[in-house]
């Protein structure tokens, strides 16, 4: 009876990832993942100042004209240059900016000077691109040592748990991600690796009994 009702959870568990998965692969089908700001197609204004600027004085500049989310960031050595990044910036809004920003500082660029720029949006692979390796280099060795370490209760069943496992409970994250719209950034890598971690801390769980 017990089994029986063992057998149960274990379907049902293995169930609710799927549809999880399946959910997840849909969302991501039809809308793609989010992304922070940064990584969307954007536009930008680059404001030279002439002196150092306080980041949080034009943040609260771009809040009001913009609204949010927008970024806000210093880009010279001598933090005298600002660029405000949003969504869409209208030349409205681009006016409006520049004549705040002249409010607070004494710069001779004036907002017929100012530029909209539109960026293109980044690809995941380019935003994660530097991860990959030593990401690859540290599951190869994980492998390895599960099959040197556990070859003695089968190196199919080693390979399949060593294998399946993580890559399970990383498409059940990335699903997460994508169903609930959290923005893909530079968080993301922390979440990725701590799942693959505690997924073959499960492996070598369920390999020593």
């Amino acid at each position: 009876m017990k089994q029986l009702s063992g057998k149960k959870k274990k379907i049902c568990i293995l169930s609710i990832i799927g549809i999880i998965i399946v959910a997840g692969i849909i969302v991501t089908v039809v809308l793609g993942f989010n992304k922070e700001l940064k990584y969307k197609q954007n536009q930008s204004i680059e404001i030279y100042v002439e002196q150092k600027v306080d980041k949080n004085k034009i943040k609260d500049i771009a809040n009001q004209v913009l609204g949010k989310p927008n970024l806000v960031e210093t880009i010279e050595i001598y933090q005298d240059m600002v660029s405000i990044t949003a969504e869409n910036i209208s030349e409205e809004q681009k006016n409006e900016i520049v004549n705040k920003v002249k409010e607070n500082y004494e710069f001779e660029q004036t907002a017929e000077d100012t530029s909209i720029k539109t960026n293109s949006k980044t690809r995941i692979i380019d935003m994660y691109k530097n991860y990959l390796i030593p990401f690859a280099i540290s599951g190869v060795i994980v492998f390895v040592y599960m099959i040197i370490r556990y070859r003695k209760i089968g190196i199919l069943r080693v390979i399949l748990r060593t294998l399946l496992i993580p890559i399970v409970a990383e498409l059940v994250l990335l699903s997460i991600i994508a169903i609930t719209r959290l923005p893909l950034g530079k968080f993301t890598p922390i979440s990725v690796i701590a799942v693959y971690i505690i997924s073959i801390l499960y492996v070598i769980k369920r390999n020593e009994k």
